[in-house]
């Protein structure tokens, strides 16, 4: 079997969850004995092909008015045109016909498309090569992809989302499978309309990948009582709750705590909290090395207030034994630990003091890091990509129209 894989970026460039589970999806077919190439777009330099740990990558040079990957501000105007072109980049959509024309896959893996373009649909149903479409964000409904606006979840798409979603929802009736990294993701799309001639609907976890120069089976740090440490990991935005984690901190006087926050963001956004809440229990500490900021915090918070599809750092907590206590949005519940339930509700922010407590009381218990531990096991490589590789056979025989959920 051969496989090519659509995703925006491609390793090294890594801007987030997508790219990562993209690369051990990738690297974990090849494992399988499967032939792999990938196809990604890059801001510059010319078209190229190379080789990534048994990986053929295809980069081509995006085209379009700006490569949306570097931190430059751009006008409504220019935002509309760009998303305008990208939904049918008919310079995109030559480039990935030769591909596919070149490589002769299979199974086209889709996954994120911005930069890339939808066509790659229609060029594979041309082709007769069957799509299996990957969901990790909301771009097939929103030119944001978070749908979320202000600090605040979109309940509804706007007029403006519809009008540039629309092409998108049409043409998800060429995917022959459509997969969602949560049931959250997936039936936000389907009860919109998306995928309505799939065959297939699946829901398949991300994996989470084993840091180097880890030993997550030794916590170096074990709560003795006093202050818990609590733990922010990930971009500084609006949308990632950190405000409302702060003023609930701040506001209560039951738990001795410090916070340590980190990652970066938007550096206006980042001083602007810093003087907001202002306290010396508070370390914003930029980009850290994750595998060391877990191993040095006794709980994690994810309080996220978009609904983030997967969040994989909340298994990536567990597999160093760290409780969670995250938002009840988007696929957040689904991944929480089931026997710690440290599952607060976003519209009383006030109740993620009450899961603070219950996650502290945990602590106390010598079991809880190896339980933790055991859990994250579940979110392993080989589960994701054997059950990619099931859902690949399955879209390559006669289809059936009853969906089949693999998790």
């Amino acid at each position: 079997m051969k496989v090519l894989i659509a995703n925006t970026l491609y390793y090294p460039d890594e801007a987030g969850g997508a790219e990562v589970s993209t690369r051990l999806l990738a690297e974990g077919l090849v494992r399988a004995g499967i032939d792999v190439c990938v196809v990604c777009a890059t801001g510059g330099g010319v078209d190229r092909v190379e080789e990534i740990n048994g990986v053929r990558v295809y980069r081509l040079r995006s085209v379009n008015l700006y490569w949306p990957h570097q931190r430059q501000k751009h006008g409504r105007v220019a935002k509309l045109l760009w998303h305008a072109i990208d939904v049918h980049n008919v310079m995109m959509s030559r480039k990935l016909n030769g591909i596919i024309a070149r490589e002769k896959p299979d199974v086209i893996s889709t996954n994120n498309l911005s930069c890339l373009s939808i066509d790659i649909w229609r060029l594979a149903r041309n082709a007769g090569v069957p799509i299996v479409h990957t969901l990790r964000d909301y771009y097939l409904m929103c030119p944001t992809s978070i749908m979320c606006t202000q600090g605040k979840t979109c309940t509804r798409q706007c007029g403006v989302c519809v009008l540039y979603a629309e092409p998108k929802r049409a043409a998800s009736g060429r995917v022959a499978a459509a997969v969602g990294v949560s049931r959250f993701v997936l039936q936000k799309h389907l009860d919109r309309g998306y995928f309505s001639r799939a065959a297939r609907t699946a829901v398949i976890h991300n994996s989470w990948e084993p840091f180097e120069n880890s030993t997550p089976t030794q916590r170096k740090r074990r709560y003795e009582g006093g202050p818990v440490r609590l733990g922010f990991l990930g971009r500084v935005s609006k949308e990632k709750g950190l405000e409302l984690l702060l003023e609930q901190l701040l506001a209560d006087d039951t738990l001795q705590w410090t916070l340590g926050v980190g990652g970066s963001g938007d550096s206006d956004y980042l001083q602007s909290i810093k003087k907001k809440y202002d306290d010396p229990r508070v370390e914003y500490l930029g980009q850290v090395n994750s595998s060391e900021f877990l191993d040095e915090i006794d709980i994690l918070v994810v309080p996220s207030i978009w609904n983030e599809p997967f969040g994989r750092v909340t298994v990536e907590a567990y597999s160093h034994g760290v409780p969670v206590v995250g938002a009840n949005t988007g696929g957040t519940p689904e991944i929480i630990e089931p026997r710690t339930n440290l599952v607060f509700d976003v519209n009383r922010p006030q109740s993620v003091i009450g899961k603070l407590h219950e996650a502290v009381a945990l602590l106390e218990d010598p079991g809880t890091h190896e339980r933790l531990r055991d859990f994250a096991k579940r979110f392993n490589v080989d589960t994701m990509v054997n059950s990619y590789l099931d859902l690949f056979e399955s879209v390559l025989v006669q289809p059936t129209m009853q969906p089949v959920v693999f998790q």
